[in-house]
């Protein structure tokens, strides 16, 4: 396992970095479709440590006192329309192209395939991972990915492939639900399809009993089109722009307090340097004033050890 974990730092080692405005962001694509889809949300906040180490800047969400209610109270019913999504992959995707699919396995909700992606973001450059729900075949041959070719010949043969998204939804029978259909699903769905590149997804709509009893494939730009009323795909992502620049500004003041004017030039002398940033609907993004990193450290131990470089 450690062997894995030096051979991933390694493919991402990106430069050290020593001026902020360099700095590289890593997180998880969850984060950044939370992040976009602030300036339309009117009901959940969030909390995101943001850490500045070696130069560059990793951020992580953080459960908040709402989410953590909600997790401890659900109901079994509440956790069978979580486990419903999980049984419609099953039944949808196959573990080889040129095998069908077996949704009479028990389900195995920890399983999961992820890739990591690099983009831009005006000035920002961000790394973040994404759980994959599969490959579109389209009723063609899709060849079975190598094995014997090495990792660099696996991540070319995932390079050239089409995914989609897979997702479930309750059938839509009135104006109200259709209207928070558009308003709230398709945003959500539009920033977390748009990160890696998906266009299409397929959607199934099922019973009050978690039956699918139709299906519904939608372009990305479907999704645009039909919630042109409720939200638009620049304000969000000019929101997230905004919000990375304001993380770099919050962490330069922080190190010019911590250790003076000329650390944000020296960046790769400094320890750990790290923040909570907190958001709730109709309040401006805030920091934390009572954050302790050492009590919920986010980065690993093997990743801090330059003896595993």
């Amino acid at each position: 396992m450690m062997k894995k974990k030096k051979e991933h730092k390694f493919r991402l080692a990106y430069p050290l970095q020593n001026a902020l405005e360099n700095s590289i962001f890593y997180c998880y694509r969850g984060l950044m479709t939370c992040i976009s889809c602030t300036p339309y949300e009117n009901s959940e906040p969030w909390k995101i440590v943001v850490i500045l180490y070696e130069g560059n800047i990793y951020m992580c969400a953080r459960p908040t006192d709402e989410s953590l209610k909600r997790k401890y109270s659900m109901t079994e019913r509440d956790k069978r329309f979580l486990s419903w999504g999980y049984k419609f992959e099953q039944f949808i995707l196959s573990d080889k192209p040129d095998t069908q699919p077996n949704p009479y396995v028990p389900v195995d909700e920890t399983e999961e395939f992820s890739l990591i992606f690099k983009t831009k973001l005006n000035k920002h450059t961000i790394v973040y991972g994404a759980e994959m729900d599969g490959i579109h075949c389209g009723g063609k041959s899709i060849p079975l990915p190598p094995k014997a070719e090495g990792v660099d010949a696996v991540i070319q043969y995932l390079a050239t492939k089409e995914f989609i998204e897979l997702k479930t939804n309750r059938h839509i029978e009135f104006r109200r639900q259709d209207e928070n259909f558009r308003r709230y699903k398709t945003k959500k769905w539009w920033c977390q399809s748009f990160l890696v590149g998906i266009d299409k997804i397929l959607c199934g709509f099922r019973n009050d009993e978690g039956i699918v009893e139709k299906l519904n494939t939608y372009s990305i730009k479907d999704l645009v089109k039909i919630s042109q009323n409720y939200w638009d795909p620049n304000v969000c992502f000019n929101f997230m722009d905004t919000f990375f620049t304001y993380v770099k500004r919050c962490l330069a003041r922080e190190v010019k307090r911590k250790h003076g004017e000329k650390a944000v030039d020296n960046l790769q002398s400094l320890p750990i340097v790290s923040l909570l940033l907190e958001w709730n609907p109709g309040m401006p993004v805030r920091v934390a004033e009572d954050y302790n990193y050492e009590e919920d450290p986010i980065l690993p131990e093997w990743f801090l050890n330059k003896n595993n470089v």
